[in-house]
């Protein structure tokens, strides 16, 4: 296994749309250089409301972003991650005990939060906070018997795992972690921005049809939840409107109109297809601040439709917050192949894919 621990792993996001890779150097100080990223867009219904319809389509979609990337053939270790109503995260309260004996009881302590057979999932866990010293395994706390800790608990289902992998391993690679798609884009926040302590932030993932929220709470995930909204709202919007099918209204709303008069007509469009976002983002703040002291400072938007020209505007006048695309190459060593204002341009779909790309053997 330590011959394994310093191995490279490509982060692999599959989409709604498209699948994007992503391949780091880590040094020794904790310095990062960024060796591949690539990203090449799925057949239509490829993956429809959540659910892949056509597996096969997605192994040669990988395959040939292996290729065209020249990943080196002995690169072969990989990180995805799931999302969906086949995800639970919750942060739990639990007595105080060691990590070891945590592992023994999580099972029975996951049957009171997941709606799923537990014998369904694959559950893991991470202690967030406790309360004292955490005693080592078979002990109890010494100075209290009523001590408590916070965990963050996930569970996913297994046969959604299951079928990701397979997919992945079709395009010849090994599937060794398997992430969540918010816990993803924690970690490519932190590889740009470092760790957010004593301080909230909304990571706000935009995506097709889906906007996936992780509000992160002195540098961890305090509050997560998956939108059935996205970038095809606004398309809809355009569409019912200005009188197009969808796909012109999605390379209206991407900014391809015939001229000035045209794109002025497409903003309040623009605008009340990504107001539906807002909304929900609003309740989504609002069912936080119920569960915690805390308040969302500032947001941070990615996924491919955070692309859209202003939206980022649109989203931080409403919610009085200031809004930043995220960018995860921000802080990243660059080769001199790459273009850096290709590199800002499709940044925000790049999130996720740096966020596995980051993992290792070693990490829970």
């Amino acid at each position: 296994m330590f011959s394994l621990a310093n191995k490279p792993f490509l982060g692999i996001d599959i989409g709604s749309y498209s699948v994007k890779l992503a391949l780091l150097k880590i040094g020794s100080r904790g310095s990062v250089e960024l060796l591949n990223f690539g990203m090449i867009s799925l057949p239509p219904d490829t993956i429809v409301d959540g659910e892949v319809e056509n597996p096969a389509a997605i192994s040669a979609a990988i395959k040939n972003l292996l290729k065209s990337e020249k990943i080196p053939n002995n690169v072969k270790y990989c990180a995805f991650c799931v999302s969906g109503q086949s995800v639970i995260i919750k942060k739990i309260t639990v007595p105080l005990m060691s990590s070891e004996d945590l592992s023994e009881s999580i099972q029975q302590e996951a049957e009171q939060y997941i709606p799923f057979d537990i014998d369904e999932v694959n559950v893991d866990f991470q202690i967030v906070k406790a309360e004292g010293e955490i005693p080592q395994k078979g002990q109890k706390p010494v100075d209290s018997d009523d001590r408590q800790m916070e965990v963050l608990l996930v569970a996913a289902k297994k046969d959604v795992v299951f079928e990701q992998a397979e997919i992945i391993r079709n395009a010849g690679l090994k599937p060794a972690v398997v992430d969540l798609d918010v816990l993803s884009l924690e970690n490519g926040f932190e590889v740009a921005y470092g760790v957010a302590e004593d301080d909230t932030v909304a990571l706000v993932n935009i995506g097709g049809t889906f906007t996936n929220v992780n509000i992160v709470e002195n540098g961890v995930t305090a509050y997560t939840r998956d939108i059935p909204v996205g970038g095809a709202n606004i398309t809809e919007t355009i569409q019912k409107n200005m009188g197009v099918g969808f796909r012109d209204a999605e390379m209206m709303k991407l900014g391809h109109v015939e001229d000035e008069a045209s794109r002025e007509d497409l903003i309040p469009h623009i605008k009340s297809g990504a107001l539906e976002i807002t909304e929900e983002l609003k309740k989504t703040f609002d069912m936080f601040s119920r569960t915690s002291d805390s308040r969302v400072r500032r947001i941070y938007i990615c996924g491919g439709s955070s692309s859209l020209e202003g939206i980022d505007y649109i989203i931080g006048s409403e919610l009085g917050l200031t809004c930043e695309i995220l960018n995860p190459f921000r802080n990243m060593k660059l080769g001199k192949n790459f273009d850096p204002e290709y590199l800002e341009k499709i940044a925000p779909m790049a999130v996720a894919a740096v966020g596995l790309a980051i993992r290792r053997f070693e990490d829970k």
